[in-house]
Protein backbone atom coordinates (compact mmCIF):
# COMPACT_ATOMS: atom_id res chain seq x y z
CA UNK A 1 0.00 0.00 0.00
CA UNK A 2 1.10 3.21 -0.73
CA UNK A 3 0.36 6.81 1.35
CA UNK A 4 -0.43 8.30 -1.71
CA UNK A 5 -2.77 10.99 0.22
CA UNK A 6 -1.99 10.75 3.58
CA UNK A 7 1.08 13.21 2.97
CA UNK A 8 -1.86 15.67 1.13
CA UNK A 9 -4.63 15.09 4.06
CA UNK A 10 -1.74 15.67 7.09
CA UNK A 11 -1.67 19.53 5.53
CA UNK A 12 -5.07 19.87 6.47
CA UNK A 13 -4.55 23.30 8.76
CA UNK A 14 -5.50 22.61 12.86
CA UNK A 15 -6.27 25.88 14.34
CA UNK A 16 -3.54 26.15 17.21
CA UNK A 17 -6.61 27.99 19.30
CA UNK A 18 -8.06 23.86 19.47
CA UNK A 19 -4.56 22.54 21.19
CA UNK A 20 -5.14 22.26 24.54
CA UNK A 21 -2.75 22.32 27.35
CA UNK A 22 -2.92 20.31 30.56
CA UNK A 23 -4.58 22.37 33.79
CA UNK A 24 -4.53 25.70 31.10
CA UNK A 25 -7.13 25.18 27.90
CA UNK A 26 -9.00 22.34 28.79
CA UNK A 27 -9.81 19.81 26.09
CA UNK A 28 -12.99 18.47 24.28
CA UNK A 29 -15.16 15.58 26.20
CA UNK A 30 -16.38 13.46 23.62
CA UNK A 31 -19.82 11.61 24.99
CA UNK A 32 -21.35 8.17 23.13
CA UNK A 33 -23.02 5.03 24.18
CA UNK A 34 -20.83 2.67 22.25
CA UNK A 35 -17.53 3.22 22.36
CA UNK A 36 -14.17 0.86 22.51
CA UNK A 37 -13.81 -1.67 22.68
CA UNK A 38 -17.37 -2.23 21.39
CA UNK A 39 -17.88 -2.87 17.73
CA UNK A 40 -20.86 -0.54 16.63
CA UNK A 41 -20.77 2.02 13.62
CA UNK A 42 -20.60 5.08 16.39
CA UNK A 43 -18.15 3.31 18.26
CA UNK A 44 -15.41 2.70 15.00
CA UNK A 45 -16.13 6.27 14.21
CA UNK A 46 -15.44 7.84 17.57
CA UNK A 47 -12.44 5.14 17.68
CA UNK A 48 -11.10 6.83 14.23
CA UNK A 49 -11.59 10.81 15.51
CA UNK A 50 -9.64 10.04 18.53
CA UNK A 51 -6.49 9.07 16.49
CA UNK A 52 -6.08 12.61 15.23
CA UNK A 53 -6.12 14.10 18.73
CA UNK A 54 -3.75 14.30 21.10
CA UNK A 55 -4.04 12.34 25.05
CA UNK A 56 -4.56 15.92 26.78
CA UNK A 57 -6.66 17.16 23.96
CA UNK A 58 -9.60 14.52 24.26
CA UNK A 59 -11.30 12.62 26.70
CA UNK A 60 -14.38 10.06 26.06
CA UNK A 61 -16.70 8.66 28.11
CA UNK A 62 -18.98 5.84 27.53
CA UNK A 63 -21.10 2.80 28.21
CA UNK A 64 -19.27 -0.45 30.10
CA UNK A 65 -20.95 -3.03 28.18
CA UNK A 66 -18.51 -6.20 29.26
CA UNK A 67 -14.93 -6.68 30.57
CA UNK A 68 -12.24 -4.63 29.38
CA UNK A 69 -9.77 -7.36 30.00
CA UNK A 70 -8.84 -8.06 26.69
CA UNK A 71 -8.94 -4.13 25.64
CA UNK A 72 -5.29 -2.61 25.19
CA UNK A 73 -5.44 1.00 24.07
CA UNK A 74 -2.70 2.89 23.40
CA UNK A 75 -1.71 5.06 25.80
CA UNK A 76 -0.60 7.69 23.39
CA UNK A 77 -4.73 8.46 22.33
CA UNK A 78 -7.05 10.24 24.26
CA UNK A 79 -8.24 8.66 27.18
CA UNK A 80 -11.51 6.29 27.59
CA UNK A 81 -13.43 6.65 30.65
CA UNK A 82 -16.41 3.80 31.26
CA UNK A 83 -19.32 4.57 33.02
CA UNK A 84 -21.61 1.46 33.80
CA UNK A 85 -25.46 2.07 34.02
CA UNK A 86 -26.43 -1.70 32.64
CA UNK A 87 -28.58 -3.29 35.34
CA UNK A 88 -27.79 -7.17 36.06
CA UNK A 89 -30.49 -7.27 38.65
CA UNK A 90 -33.27 -8.24 38.62
CA UNK A 91 -33.07 -9.95 35.07
CA UNK A 92 -35.83 -8.99 32.77
CA UNK A 93 -36.83 -8.16 29.29
CA UNK A 94 -34.73 -5.54 27.27
CA UNK A 95 -37.97 -3.05 28.01
CA UNK A 96 -37.32 -2.82 31.62
CA UNK A 97 -33.28 -2.70 31.17
CA UNK A 98 -34.17 0.83 29.31
CA UNK A 99 -36.33 1.86 31.75
CA UNK A 100 -34.59 0.99 35.15
CA UNK A 101 -31.66 2.78 32.89
CA UNK A 102 -33.00 6.18 33.52
CA UNK A 103 -32.61 5.85 37.34
CA UNK A 104 -29.10 5.96 36.79
CA UNK A 105 -28.73 9.43 34.43
CA UNK A 106 -28.41 11.43 38.10
CA UNK A 107 -24.80 9.25 38.37
CA UNK A 108 -23.71 9.84 34.57
CA UNK A 109 -24.56 13.71 34.90
CA UNK A 110 -22.13 13.59 37.93
CA UNK A 111 -19.83 11.94 36.40
CA UNK A 112 -19.53 13.94 33.35
CA UNK A 113 -19.55 16.85 35.52
CA UNK A 114 -16.99 15.87 37.30
CA UNK A 115 -14.63 15.00 34.56
CA UNK A 116 -15.48 17.90 33.41
CA UNK A 117 -13.93 19.74 35.91
CA UNK A 118 -10.93 18.01 36.32
CA UNK A 119 -10.18 17.71 32.65
CA UNK A 120 -10.62 21.64 32.13
CA UNK A 121 -12.78 20.23 29.24
CA UNK A 122 -13.77 23.60 27.13
CA UNK A 123 -17.03 21.82 25.00
CA UNK A 124 -18.72 18.50 25.13
CA UNK A 125 -19.46 16.22 21.36
CA UNK A 126 -22.00 14.17 22.45
CA UNK A 127 -22.60 11.20 19.80
CA UNK A 128 -26.40 10.31 19.28
CA UNK A 129 -28.33 8.08 18.89
CA UNK A 130 -28.59 7.37 22.41
CA UNK A 131 -30.60 9.61 24.43
CA UNK A 132 -29.67 8.58 27.78
CA UNK A 133 -25.62 9.75 26.78
CA UNK A 134 -27.55 13.00 24.56
CA UNK A 135 -29.36 14.38 27.84
CA UNK A 136 -27.10 13.58 29.98
CA UNK A 137 -24.41 15.61 27.90
CA UNK A 138 -26.99 18.86 27.43
CA UNK A 139 -27.82 18.89 31.36
CA UNK A 140 -23.86 18.53 32.19
CA UNK A 141 -22.91 21.50 29.82
CA UNK A 142 -25.15 23.59 31.45
CA UNK A 143 -23.41 22.62 34.89
CA UNK A 144 -20.12 23.09 33.37
CA UNK A 145 -20.82 26.83 31.23
CA UNK A 146 -19.52 25.35 28.13
CA UNK A 147 -21.35 24.79 24.50
CA UNK A 148 -22.66 21.53 23.70
CA UNK A 149 -22.04 19.96 19.74
CA UNK A 150 -24.20 17.46 19.22
CA UNK A 151 -23.33 14.63 16.92
CA UNK A 152 -26.38 12.60 14.88
CA UNK A 153 -25.33 9.52 13.29
CA UNK A 154 -29.42 9.55 12.64
CA UNK A 155 -32.15 11.41 12.98
CA UNK A 156 -33.63 11.59 16.18
CA UNK A 157 -37.37 12.91 17.02
CA UNK A 158 -38.44 10.84 13.75
CA UNK A 159 -37.80 7.57 14.77
CA UNK A 160 -39.34 7.72 18.14
CA UNK A 161 -42.68 6.86 19.78
CA UNK A 162 -44.38 6.97 23.11
CA UNK A 163 -42.67 8.92 25.99
CA UNK A 164 -39.61 7.95 23.97
CA UNK A 165 -40.96 10.68 21.45
CA UNK A 166 -42.12 13.19 24.01
CA UNK A 167 -38.74 13.30 25.39
CA UNK A 168 -37.23 13.93 21.54
CA UNK A 169 -39.78 16.84 21.12
CA UNK A 170 -38.78 18.18 24.36
CA UNK A 171 -34.81 17.54 23.96
CA UNK A 172 -33.98 18.16 20.15
CA UNK A 173 -35.35 21.75 19.93
CA UNK A 174 -33.35 22.28 23.03
CA UNK A 175 -30.32 21.45 21.92
CA UNK A 176 -30.41 22.44 18.32
CA UNK A 177 -30.97 26.15 19.06
CA UNK A 178 -28.29 26.19 22.04
CA UNK A 179 -25.73 24.51 20.40
CA UNK A 180 -23.24 26.49 18.21
CA UNK A 181 -22.92 23.69 15.35
CA UNK A 182 -24.90 20.28 14.90
CA UNK A 183 -22.63 18.44 13.55
CA UNK A 184 -24.70 15.41 11.39
CA UNK A 185 -23.52 11.95 9.93
CA UNK A 186 -24.22 12.76 5.95
CA UNK A 187 -25.04 16.01 3.49
CA UNK A 188 -28.77 14.53 3.41
CA UNK A 189 -29.11 14.44 7.11
CA UNK A 190 -28.17 18.49 6.63
CA UNK A 191 -30.80 19.15 3.64
CA UNK A 192 -33.49 17.40 5.81
CA UNK A 193 -33.05 19.52 9.33
CA UNK A 194 -32.05 22.52 7.58
CA UNK A 195 -35.64 22.43 6.13
CA UNK A 196 -36.66 22.10 9.48
CA UNK A 197 -34.58 24.23 11.62
CA UNK A 198 -33.47 27.58 9.55
CA UNK A 199 -31.76 29.13 11.84
CA UNK A 200 -29.69 26.16 13.32
CA UNK A 201 -25.87 25.61 11.69
CA UNK A 202 -25.46 21.95 10.64
CA UNK A 203 -22.45 20.33 9.58
CA UNK A 204 -22.05 17.16 8.14
CA UNK A 205 -18.88 15.47 9.84
CA UNK A 206 -18.60 12.09 7.95
CA UNK A 207 -17.15 8.55 8.87
CA UNK A 208 -13.30 8.25 8.87
CA UNK A 209 -10.46 5.95 8.13
CA UNK A 210 -7.17 6.11 9.24
CA UNK A 211 -5.13 3.78 7.20
CA UNK A 212 -3.13 5.12 4.07
CA UNK A 213 -5.53 4.99 0.93
CA UNK A 214 -3.99 2.19 -1.03
CA UNK A 215 -2.97 2.41 -4.97
CA UNK A 216 -5.04 0.24 -7.38
CA UNK A 217 -4.67 -3.02 -7.49
CA UNK A 218 -6.46 -5.46 -9.97
CA UNK A 219 -8.62 -8.06 -8.04
CA UNK A 220 -7.98 -11.66 -9.11
CA UNK A 221 -10.94 -13.14 -11.65
CA UNK A 222 -13.86 -14.51 -9.50
CA UNK A 223 -13.52 -18.13 -9.67
CA UNK A 224 -16.26 -20.97 -8.37
CA UNK A 225 -18.16 -20.26 -6.36
CA UNK A 226 -18.37 -16.68 -6.32
CA UNK A 227 -17.49 -15.24 -3.30
CA UNK A 228 -19.98 -12.58 -1.66
CA UNK A 229 -19.36 -10.88 1.49
CA UNK A 230 -21.37 -8.55 3.90
CA UNK A 231 -19.60 -6.65 6.08
CA UNK A 232 -21.62 -4.40 9.65
CA UNK A 233 -24.64 -5.27 11.96
CA UNK A 234 -27.64 -6.14 10.57
CA UNK A 235 -30.53 -4.02 11.58
CA UNK A 236 -33.77 -2.44 10.81
CA UNK A 237 -31.72 -0.27 8.46
CA UNK A 238 -31.11 -3.37 6.43
CA UNK A 239 -32.60 -6.28 6.89
CA UNK A 240 -35.21 -6.31 4.05
CA UNK A 241 -32.38 -5.66 1.68
CA UNK A 242 -29.67 -8.58 3.03
CA UNK A 243 -32.90 -10.53 3.03
CA UNK A 244 -33.40 -10.16 -0.56
CA UNK A 245 -29.78 -11.00 -0.93
CA UNK A 246 -29.69 -13.79 0.83
CA UNK A 247 -32.44 -15.81 -0.79
CA UNK A 248 -30.52 -15.26 -4.17
CA UNK A 249 -27.38 -17.10 -2.42
CA UNK A 250 -29.48 -19.39 -1.06
CA UNK A 251 -30.70 -20.94 -4.73
CA UNK A 252 -27.29 -20.47 -6.49
CA UNK A 253 -24.92 -23.78 -6.07
CA UNK A 254 -22.21 -21.06 -7.23
CA UNK A 255 -22.42 -18.63 -4.92
CA UNK A 256 -21.28 -18.58 -1.12
CA UNK A 257 -21.88 -15.57 0.99
CA UNK A 258 -19.48 -14.75 4.46
CA UNK A 259 -20.95 -11.91 6.77
CA UNK A 260 -18.56 -10.13 9.43
CA UNK A 261 -20.47 -8.60 11.72
CA UNK A 262 -21.11 -7.84 15.25
CA UNK A 263 -24.82 -9.40 15.56
CA UNK A 264 -25.18 -13.32 16.57
CA UNK A 265 -25.79 -15.90 14.62
CA UNK A 266 -28.69 -16.55 15.77
CA UNK A 267 -30.47 -12.90 14.76
CA UNK A 268 -29.30 -13.61 10.97
CA UNK A 269 -31.27 -17.00 11.39
CA UNK A 270 -34.08 -15.34 12.76
CA UNK A 271 -34.57 -12.80 10.30
CA UNK A 272 -33.63 -14.91 7.13
CA UNK A 273 -30.14 -14.34 6.53
CA UNK A 274 -28.92 -17.58 6.79
CA UNK A 275 -28.31 -20.74 4.73
CA UNK A 276 -26.04 -24.13 3.98
CA UNK A 277 -24.38 -21.20 1.84
CA UNK A 278 -23.92 -18.57 3.66
CA UNK A 279 -20.84 -18.53 6.71
CA UNK A 280 -21.20 -15.75 9.75
CA UNK A 281 -18.04 -15.08 11.44
CA UNK A 282 -16.25 -11.66 13.13
CA UNK A 283 -13.32 -10.10 12.26
CA UNK A 284 -10.83 -7.46 14.10
CA UNK A 285 -11.68 -3.92 12.91
CA UNK A 286 -8.20 -3.95 12.24
CA UNK A 287 -8.81 -7.05 10.06
CA UNK A 288 -12.31 -6.04 8.13
CA UNK A 289 -10.78 -4.64 4.54
CA UNK A 290 -8.20 -7.66 4.59
CA UNK A 291 -11.21 -9.79 5.17
CA UNK A 292 -12.70 -8.37 2.25
CA UNK A 293 -10.48 -8.75 -0.02
CA UNK A 294 -10.96 -12.77 -0.16
CA UNK A 295 -14.01 -11.73 -1.55
CA UNK A 296 -15.25 -11.46 -5.51
CA UNK A 297 -17.62 -8.88 -4.53
CA UNK A 298 -19.24 -6.87 -1.52
CA UNK A 299 -22.81 -6.43 -0.64
CA UNK A 300 -24.06 -3.02 0.71
CA UNK A 301 -27.97 -3.91 1.25
CA UNK A 302 -29.51 -0.50 2.63
CA UNK A 303 -33.16 -1.22 3.54
CA UNK A 304 -35.77 -0.42 1.14
CA UNK A 305 -38.47 -1.05 3.59
CA UNK A 306 -38.88 -1.65 7.34
CA UNK A 307 -39.54 0.03 11.24
CA UNK A 308 -37.51 2.92 10.76
CA UNK A 309 -38.89 6.26 9.58
CA UNK A 310 -38.78 7.03 5.78
CA UNK A 311 -36.53 9.90 6.34
CA UNK A 312 -33.66 7.72 8.03
CA UNK A 313 -33.62 5.63 5.19
CA UNK A 314 -33.17 8.28 2.75
CA UNK A 315 -30.35 10.07 5.22
CA UNK A 316 -28.16 7.72 6.71
CA UNK A 317 -24.87 7.15 5.46
CA UNK A 318 -24.10 3.25 6.49
CA UNK A 319 -20.32 3.10 8.20
CA UNK A 320 -19.73 0.15 6.50
CA UNK A 321 -19.25 1.84 2.88
CA UNK A 322 -15.72 3.26 3.54
CA UNK A 323 -14.55 -0.17 4.53
CA UNK A 324 -16.10 -2.10 1.02
CA UNK A 325 -15.02 1.55 -0.95
CA UNK A 326 -11.25 0.68 1.15
CA UNK A 327 -11.12 -2.88 -0.05
CA UNK A 328 -11.03 -2.51 -3.68
CA UNK A 329 -13.34 -4.76 -4.65
CA UNK A 330 -16.65 -4.10 -6.56
CA UNK A 331 -19.60 -3.27 -4.73
CA UNK A 332 -23.40 -4.57 -5.28
CA UNK A 333 -25.51 -1.46 -3.61
CA UNK A 334 -29.09 -2.80 -2.92
CA UNK A 335 -30.54 0.62 -1.94
CA UNK A 336 -33.76 2.75 -1.81
CA UNK A 337 -34.73 5.31 -5.00
CA UNK A 338 -33.43 8.47 -3.97
CA UNK A 339 -32.11 8.19 -0.96
CA UNK A 340 -28.70 9.93 -0.08
CA UNK A 341 -26.20 6.75 -0.21
CA UNK A 342 -28.19 5.84 -3.71
CA UNK A 343 -27.33 9.68 -4.63
CA UNK A 344 -23.53 9.85 -3.30
CA UNK A 345 -23.01 6.05 -5.82
CA UNK A 346 -24.09 7.39 -8.51
CA UNK A 347 -22.50 10.79 -8.38
CA UNK A 348 -19.17 8.83 -7.75
CA UNK A 349 -19.77 5.66 -9.98
CA UNK A 350 -18.40 3.60 -7.57
CA UNK A 351 -21.24 0.58 -7.04
CA UNK A 352 -23.62 -1.36 -9.00
CA UNK A 353 -26.97 0.08 -7.94
CA UNK A 354 -30.42 -2.02 -7.74
CA UNK A 355 -32.79 0.28 -6.13
CA UNK A 356 -35.98 -1.96 -6.47
CA UNK A 357 -36.95 -5.13 -4.89
CA UNK A 358 -36.20 -7.23 -7.84
CA UNK A 359 -34.28 -10.01 -7.01
CA UNK A 360 -34.49 -10.92 -10.46
CA UNK A 361 -32.41 -7.79 -11.32
CA UNK A 362 -30.18 -8.44 -8.39
CA UNK A 363 -29.65 -11.83 -9.45
CA UNK A 364 -28.53 -10.28 -12.87
CA UNK A 365 -26.18 -7.58 -11.80
CA UNK A 366 -24.19 -10.00 -9.56
CA UNK A 367 -23.52 -12.06 -12.89
CA UNK A 368 -22.65 -8.90 -14.94
CA UNK A 369 -19.77 -7.85 -12.55
CA UNK A 370 -18.85 -11.60 -12.31
CA UNK A 371 -17.97 -11.88 -16.14
CA UNK A 372 -17.17 -7.75 -16.60
CA UNK A 373 -13.58 -7.11 -15.94
CA UNK A 374 -13.51 -4.03 -17.08
CA UNK A 375 -16.53 -2.44 -14.97
CA UNK A 376 -14.95 -4.18 -12.00
CA UNK A 377 -12.25 -2.46 -12.55
CA UNK A 378 -13.71 1.44 -12.96
CA UNK A 379 -16.08 1.05 -9.75
CA UNK A 380 -12.95 -0.21 -8.04
CA UNK A 381 -10.82 3.12 -9.25
CA UNK A 382 -14.16 5.56 -9.20
CA UNK A 383 -14.65 4.21 -5.42
CA UNK A 384 -11.10 5.09 -4.47
CA UNK A 385 -11.12 8.58 -5.23
CA UNK A 386 -14.24 8.65 -3.83
CA UNK A 387 -13.18 7.75 -0.29
CA UNK A 388 -10.64 9.72 0.38
CA UNK A 389 -12.94 12.26 1.66
CA UNK A 390 -13.00 10.58 5.10
CA UNK A 391 -9.86 10.30 5.61
CA UNK A 392 -9.44 10.95 9.53
CA UNK A 393 -6.86 13.82 9.05
CA UNK A 394 -9.00 15.74 6.98
CA UNK A 395 -12.36 14.80 9.28
CA UNK A 396 -10.79 16.14 12.22
CA UNK A 397 -9.11 18.92 10.91
CA UNK A 398 -12.72 20.39 10.01
CA UNK A 399 -14.08 19.24 13.65
CA UNK A 400 -11.08 21.12 15.27
CA UNK A 401 -11.74 24.21 12.71
CA UNK A 402 -15.24 24.19 13.31
CA UNK A 403 -15.13 23.85 16.78
CA UNK A 404 -12.73 27.07 16.99
CA UNK A 405 -14.66 29.20 15.07
CA UNK A 406 -17.48 29.20 16.57
CA UNK A 407 -16.43 28.26 20.40
CA UNK A 408 -18.03 31.42 22.90
CA UNK A 409 -14.81 33.18 24.72
CA UNK A 410 -16.10 32.49 28.00
CA UNK A 411 -15.93 28.95 27.61
CA UNK A 412 -12.19 28.42 26.92
CA UNK A 413 -11.25 28.23 30.36
CA UNK A 414 -13.72 26.94 33.42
Amino acid sequence: MSNRSSSTAAQAPIPKEFSAKPGKEGCLLVTSWCVPPILSGSSVIVDGLSEQFARDEMVIIGQRWRSLADYDRPATLPEIKYFGSEWTWPRRGQRFVRWMRWFTLPGLVRTLTRVGRERKVRAILAVFPNEFFLLASYLAAKRLGVPLYPYLHNTYSENRTGWALRLAQWLEPRIFHSSPVVFVMSEGMREHYEKIHSNVRFEPLVHTFNTPLPEFAPAPPPGTPLKLAFQGNLNESNIDAARRLAAIVNRREDYILTTYSGSPDWFFAKVGVAGPRITHTRVASNKVIEALQQADILLLPHGLTGRLSQVEYDTIFPTRTVPNLLAMRPILAHTPPNCHLTRWLKEHECAEIIDQPDSDALEQTIERLRHDSHRRETLVRNGLAAVEMFQASIVAAKLKRIIAETMPAASTRL
